[in-house]
């Protein structure tokens, strides 16, 4: 007979004892450690069942004994990643989903989280592919009547069902080619004495998933709440169990919706995802320079490197007189804090005081950018603002700004050049330490008018002017 292990969980925050405590050393709560039992395996015991391939459930998960090998003996082997049929979600993955991946989709309530799941799930189903949707917050007539509404008309597996034990013989049964899981906050394990959405909850039911994703090879989706602050509800274990976790950014006043990736095993996390939302659903962004530019307001122009593509967007800056004590300062797009230390290089380089002036500063579109390359641009706007002068002659600024003004280089300097002028722009200005790496005549051969503005500093670059 096989021995019992007796553990104590916290039924607010997951953490895990051995023995009971009346306050949780995590969360601090009282009261809050339940009870439970495993079986404990022994090693020999788990090495036959792994070669049976039979794992009694609720045995407590230990990894395989392995091999020490060095890392030029590990075989390489080539990853067969199926392809979602969105451009941008593949992008976003690092090239397509791969085989027995884990997948945290999260975002604010009707962003498009379970709209691009859908739509997701009805391509691959044109194909042939056997797709799993496990609704665990809606009802299958609802499932229906969005799918009714985005035009989708396929044979997709709906399962509607938040038990997870009937959820996991459901997957090992139907052996589909994805599993759609939304949301993992719905679904609950009978082994746990506490609500769906808790953390312990929560930490049981992905792992249980997590294991059946792996020993399947099934790619599996989980749809996953924000909290108030904009985090993942859930203990941070879950973000730490899955393979890829990937967050919906968007506005509810703005058609697009941004597809970032936040962890990804798999990948890239530089890599950023545009979508559309339309009445019709979540279309792909193939060109989102053209939609961020197609109504400029004369502010500076500035070429931002996401991944591996180059998006234009525009800088609005608009500087008032203040009649408060303390001007207000409001950015849409960028930290406040850097929005501070380039105000205060301005003040202190271009001697323009703004202690009696309000800034409010705008990245058109409602993407939010991190690259420093856009200080050059951000100071430009503002300067002109304060002057009176709008960017008529559509430059583009790319340069980061160092505390003593100067104008720092910037990574893949010549691939934003290049889209630039392949988008028609003919006039960059870029830092002079920059244009050493990169062969301006090259660039200027790309077109003709193109005007390449070097400066050292920015005091400089304004006198120029």
């Amino acid at each position: 007979m096989a021995k019992q292990q007796t553990i104590f969980y916290c039924t607010e925050c997951g953490n895990e004892s051995q023995s009971y405590l009346g306050k949780c050393p995590s969360c601090g709560s009282w009261g809050s450690l339940k009870e439970a039992t495993f079986d404990k395996v022994s090693k020999s015991s788990l090495r036959k069942a792994r070669q049976s391939g039979n794992l009694e459930d609720g045995s407590l998960f230990i990894r395989a004994e392995s091999q020490l090998m060095s890392l030029r003996e590990i075989p390489d082997e080539q990853v067969n990643r199926m392809l979602s049929e969105s451009l941008e979600l593949d992008r976003v993955l690092g090239g397509g989903i791969v085989p027995g991946s884990l997948t945290l989709l999260g975002g604010e309530p009707g962003i498009g989280k379970s709209t691009i799941l859908m739509q997701v799930a009805s391509k691959l189903a044109f194909k042939g592919l056997k797709v799993l949707y496990i609704s665990a917050e809606e009802s299958s007539r609802q499932l229906k009547l969005r799918a009714s509404r985005l035009g989708i008309n396929s044979d997709i597996k709906v399962f509607a069902e938040n038990n997870l034990t009937r959820i996991i013989d459901t997957i090992e049964t139907e052996e589909p080619n994805l599993v759609i899981i939304d949301s993992i906050q719905a679904i609950y394990s009978s082994q746990i004495d506490s609500l769906p959405g808790s953390p312990s909850q929560i930490k049981e039911c992905a792992g249980k998933v997590m294991r059946c994703a792996k020993t399947t090879n099934t790619p599996v989706f989980l749809v996953g709440h924000i909290n108030k602050d904009g985090d993942l509800a859930g203990p941070k274990i879950l973000e730490h169990m899955v393979d890829t976790v990937i967050q919906f950014e968007g506005s509810s006043e703005s058609q697009l919706r941004f597809l970032r990736s936040i962890k990804n095993r798999f990948g890239s996390t530089d890599e950023i995802g545009i979508f559309k939302m339309t009445e019709t659903g979540l279309h792909d962004v193939s060109n989102p320079s053209e939609i961020f530019l197609e109504e400029k307001s004369g502010g500076m122009l500035f070429a931002a490197r996401e991944g591996r593509r180059t998006i234009l967007l525009e800088i609005q800056a608009l500087a008032l007189n203040s009649d408060y004590p303390n001007p207000r300062r409001i950015a849409n797009g960028i930290d406040t804090t850097r929005l501070h230390q380039i105000l205060a290089i301005v003040e202190k380089k271009l001697g323009i005081s703004l202690s009696k002036t309000d800034i409010y500063l705008n990245v058109v579109g409602g993407i939010h950018i991190k690259d420093t390359a856009v200080d050059l641009a951000i100071a430009l706007a503002i300067y002109n603002s304060v002057i009176g002068q709008s960017n008529d002659r559509d430059i583009i600024a790319l340069g980061e700004l160092g505390l003593s003004g100067e104008i720092r280089s910037v990574v893949n300097l010549e691939a934003r050049m290049k889209e630039c002028i392949k988008l028609g722009y003919k006039e960059i200005i870029i830092p002079e330490s920059g244009a050493k790496n990169i062969k301006i005549k090259d660039i200027e051969a790309l077109g003709t008018g193109i005007k390449i503005i070097t400066a050292k500093n920015i005091t400089d670059l304004i006198k120029r002017k």
